[in-house]
């Protein structure tokens, strides 16, 4: 009853369920399923994408779970109405925090997971997730991609001070309002780790500039202790070099996807 995760290395929106599978020690194959072309005319929007993702979704966008029969079939209600069944009828998940609550919800209901990522309140904390995911997230772009510096310089502060805001709720020597990691932490967390992108790219912006004393410093032993999990360890992309010369197409102002 393995599950199929189609994911692509460089792709911080399919890292947030490659950690959520990680975390939870759910079985699945991890499926490699963009390929950066080198003559970036050919292929979709740069990439070549597996011929079964495109089949599953259209669009090829990860992360994409394919979860296999047998275990739908043990899945109470409320988690199967998560997923939803392609024209071949096979059962996917695809948008990256939706992932997440699906998988802990299969793992702390049917496969005796023990670090709930949603512990209390969860409807505040997947709110709070997708507050994130706009707010830090989709900022980090515009940071790269606006056309002026002050675009760029408007953007860096929105997403610092949106890091601020997330700081306040980080638990002292713990994480976002527990002391274990919730579904907030996995969908900030690729970001955050990709501040050396921005620190490449846009060096007239340092995050340190940007916080006080206090929060640089919390936001630094937090970094240390989110690169302490076992889960990030195991996941995360940790070749900056590769990383960086990913996002030289946004940085320039011409981006294939």
């Amino acid at each position: 009853m393995t599950t199929k995760f189609y994911s692509a290395w460089f792709c911080p929106y399919a890292q947030r369920a490659w950690l959520t599978l990680v975390h939870h020690e759910i079985p699945f194959d991890y499926i490699e399923s963009l390929t950066i072309n080198k003559d970036q005319e050919l292929g979709s929007h740069g990439y070549t994408k597996d011929t079964r993702l495109l089949k599953l979704n259209p669009k090829g966008l990860v992360p994409t779970l394919e979860v296999q029969p047998e275990l739908v079939e043990v899945l109470d209600e409320s988690i199967k109405d998560m997923l939803h069944q392609t024209t071949d009828s096979a059962w996917i998940m695809t948008e990256s925090i939706d992932c997440i609550v699906f998988l802990n919800a299969l793992a702390m209901t049917k496969l005796g997971g023990t670090q709930d990522l949603v512990p209390e309140n969860p409807s505040s904390l997947v709110t709070d997730a997708n507050t994130f995911n706009q707010r830090i997230c989709s900022t980090f772009y515009k940071i790269l991609m606006k056309p002026t510096t002050e675009e760029q310089k408007e953007a860096f502060f929105f997403f610092a001070s949106s890091i601020v805001e997330f700081l306040q709720k980080v638990q002292e020597n713990g994480f976002y309002e527990s002391t274990t990691p919730t579904i907030c932490d996995f969908t900030v967390i690729p970001w955050l780790l990709r501040i050396p992108v921005l620190k490449h790219y846009r060096p007239m912006f340092q995050i340190d500039d940007y916080l006080s004393e206090e929060d640089s410093e919390k936001l630094t032993l937090y970094l240390s202790r989110i690169c302490d999990l076992e889960a990030v360890q195991k996941t995360l992309w940790k070749d900056d070099e590769d990383l960086i010369a990913f996002y030289k197409r946004y940085a320039d102002g011409s981006p294939k996807c």
